[in-house]
């Protein structure tokens, strides 16, 4: 019997054990090799000179918490049950706990395509993994599908390594993806100060106040798309097959018009070894759904998430959520996240309370969100809460 089952080895699981492992007997859970989750293969800059690094940042939080917590990685959880304590059925056994956390992160979404089968296509965060983590490189010249944060962010990573990336364009458009060039030119302007290029970056601190003049904007963006930070950007472009015999050998691309409709005999190969689908993360709440938990739908953090307080707290006693679950932001918050939810298992109002202004701190200084109506998603969770005749505060 354990005081608290952490799910999920990830920046949130593991900050919430740094602290709980002090007074309780705790046991965090994951299915990777590894511990780390999404914050394996991260390495960016934030400010000139200084890094995020991600590996690092992971090895520092097991290093912390490997003597005092019970740690049990390559372990699947295939489902969980709740009666006044929590069990949780694994393929390494099953557990007992007074408290759960869930911080099991989110999920890559990615867009099918022509060719997309081909050895060679993979998720950006594969890419990223395979470059930052493992030490492999996916190839020597890659084309990355999808215009979004994620995409740019890994896009720069790959450079680091000397990965050529020879075009981030649109996928064509399907029953499952409609993006259009002035949706990608949002993404672009919402990235603010860290957008990749400096015209981008100048142009994101009017953009709230131009809308009504995007339209122009999108016409105006040339054909063959802009150089950035060494990464070709292309949102009148879309990527309409992925070519090759045993492996991937080239993409097409079609030229659009400002609305996003392909523009005929405009077709172009463009040579590359590998490709990758980005079309944003997705929170990763399968472990919720178990406990049939309600959950709240929101573009804004990225898809469906668990109900919750804003100190992490669920409909179900001694239930917390933390990280990506939660909604799409980045590791400092999702670290802040499995903090607050320790605070609250262990009844600390007062480091709750400074956590949480941590977590709005960096929420708005946060120089890249993956959704634009990020604080619109949170506040709509809130008041879901709220309904519930919960305590907000809670």
């Amino acid at each position: 019997m354990y005081d608290t089952i952490i799910i999920g080895a990830g920046p949130a699981g593991l900050s919430a054990a740094r602290i709980l492992q002090h007074s309780q007997k705790v046991l965090i859970i994951d299915e990777y090799f590894h511990p780390g989750g999404r914050l394996l293969g991260q390495l960016y800059e934030e400010e000139k000179g200084s890094w995020w690094n991600g590996l690092k940042m992971a090895d520092e939080l097991y290093e912390d918490t490997k003597e005092k917590t019970e740690i049990k990685l390559s372990t699947s959880v295939y489902n969980v049950e709740f009666d006044e304590t929590y069990t949780v059925y694994t393929t390494n056994g099953n557990f007992k706990s007074e408290h759960l956390i869930i911080a099991t992160g989110a999920r890559e979404k990615s867009t099918p395509l022509p060719g997309w089968d081909l050895p060679g296509v993979m998720t950006v965060g594969a890419a990223q993994v395979l470059t930052n983590f493992s030490r492999v490189k996916p190839g020597d010249k890659g084309v990355i599908v999808g215009v979004n944060p994620l995409s740019m962010v890994i896009g720069l990573e790959l450079g680091y390594a000397d990965i050529e990336v020879a075009k981030i364009c649109l996928p064509q458009e399907n029953l499952i993806n409609s993006d259009t060039p002035r949706e990608a030119l949002n993404t672009l302007m919402s990235l603010g100060k860290s957008a990749p290029s400096k015209p981008l970056s100048l142009a994101a601190g009017i953009a709230e106040t131009a809308r009504p003049f995007h339209s122009t904007a999108v016409k105006l963006f040339p054909k063959n798309g802009v150089k950035a930070m060494g990464m070709p950007i292309s949102i009148k472009e879309k990527i309409i097959r992925i070519n090759g015999t045993e492996k991937v050998e080239s993409v097409t691309v079609q030229k659009t018009d400002a609305a996003g409709t392909l523009i005929a005999d405009t077709d172009r190969v463009i040579d590359c070894d590998f490709v990758c689908l980005s079309d944003g993360l997705a929170p990763l709440n399968e472990i919720a759904s178990l406990l049939d938990l309600k959950h709240i739908y929101s573009e804004a953090l990225g898809g469906y998430v668990p109900l919750h307080s804003e100190k992490m707290q669920t409909e179900l006693p001694n239930l917390y959520v933390a990280g990506n679950i939660t909604g799409i932001e980045n590791a400092k918050i999702a670290i802040f996240q499995g903090e607050l939810a320790a605070h609250q298992i262990l009844n600390n109002e007062a480091l709750s309370l400074n956590t949480l202004t941590k977590i709005n701190n960096e929420r708005k200084h946060a120089k890249v969100k993956f959704h634009k109506d990020l604080d619109d998603g949170k506040k709509m969770v809130q008041n879901f809460w709220s309904k519930l005749g919960k305590n907000p505060s809670q």
